[in-house]
């Protein structure tokens, strides 16, 4: 059933269909075709400092070397548990149980320095070899030297910081493809991206639109154009242009097939992006949408938005629907 999905003076039609099937690949290159060339760097503090989702996209042999981490069999103290990592002022030491495969080491691995980077100073953690979905594969803290005080969040930060953060992915698919650029310059890549390649629509929310909700940044559906499925984005253009370019960079993902961790549209198939971020916590839409926004030359913040299918509004604040 067709939903008429009115924004005052926007008009869009979303109707519920089978999930798009672009891939990382296809993302890469079309962003590649929209490219601008640089005008002006970015904030160089951000572009050095490691965050999560690094943990899932550098080799892990780079992110050992770079956190002067090590990684050493060792019993657990609960059969449970697939792997430890503790946070000692020389370095981190991560421990994994005997008898894993070279892929399950690897994924712990990564789950536990994505962790550490999204929330350093948080002492000793634990993870368990749960693979079957990554909403079984948990983190949990058990007792330990804190490392939240003055000295260990100096070592945090310190251990967190390199000196060029673009280097580390020259030549993967992941390296900025003409270095960094302004966030006006991403986001007009991404709607660039949405409207010729996705064949969708990508608009800032209308002027003469309602009040758009508190803490909704982005609304997703999809329709459908000479028979082919589109995506049809909305962001908000009153937030800071960082903010704006990483909600951007989160709907490409959305729209390009993304791993939506069992998240589901409304009943009018529309989706809902809240402002609120955190780290990206492994394989999904958020970390596709952080690298995506590197490979297009911005060095992303965290990329872990809400997603959800109704907002905290009331019905005068709703869009009109038919």
């Amino acid at each position: 059933m067709s939903v008429v999905w009115k924004l005052n003076s926007s008009t869009v039609t979303a109707m519920k269909g089978h999930h798009m099937t672009d891939n990382v690949a296809s993302i890469e290159q079309r962003a590649s075709e929209n490219r601008p060339r640089p005008t002006e760097p970015q904030d160089c503090e951000r572009t050095e400092v490691l965050r999560a989702h690094d943990a899932w996209a550098l080799p892990v042999e780079v992110l050992l070397d770079l956190l002067n981490a090590t990684v050493r069999k060792a019993e657990m103290p609960y059969d449970a548990l697939g792997a430890m990592l503790g946070d000692p002022s020389s370095g981190l030491r991560i421990y994994v149980r005997p008898g894993l495969s070279d892929y399950e080491v690897s994924r712990l691995v990564r789950k536990l320095i994505g962790h550490y980077l999204g929330k350093p100073g948080t002492g000793m953690c634990t993870a368990t070899p749960a693979f079957e979905s990554d909403s079984e594969f948990k983190i949990l803290s058990i007792p330990g030297k804190p490392a939240d005080t003055a000295d260990g969040a100096v070592v945090d930060a310190e251990r967190r910081t390199v000196p060029d953060i673009a280097s580390l992915y020259e030549g993967s698919d992941w390296a900025p493809m003409h270095g960094w650029c302004t966030d006006e310059e991403v986001i007009g890549a991404l709607k660039a991206l949405i409207v010729d390649h996705l064949h969708g629509l990508a608009e800032d929310l209308p002027e003469d639109a309602s009040e758009w909700p508190e803490g909704i940044g982005a609304t997703v559906a999809f329709g459908y154009k000479d028979g082919e499925r589109c995506p049809l984005v909305f962001v908000d253009p009153n937030l800071p242009s960082g903010l704006r370019a990483d909600l951007w960079g989160f709907c490409v993902a959305l729209a390009s097939g993304g791993d939506l961790g069992g998240a589901e549209p409304n009943e009018d198939g529309i989706f809902f992006v809240g402002t609120q971020r955190s780290p990206v916590t492994g394989p999904g839409v958020g970390l596709l949408a952080a690298l995506t926004l590197q490979r297009v030359g911005r060095r992303p913040g965290d990329c872990g938005f809400q997603l959800g299918s109704e907002p905290a509004m009331s019905s005068e604040q709703l869009p009109d629907a038919a």
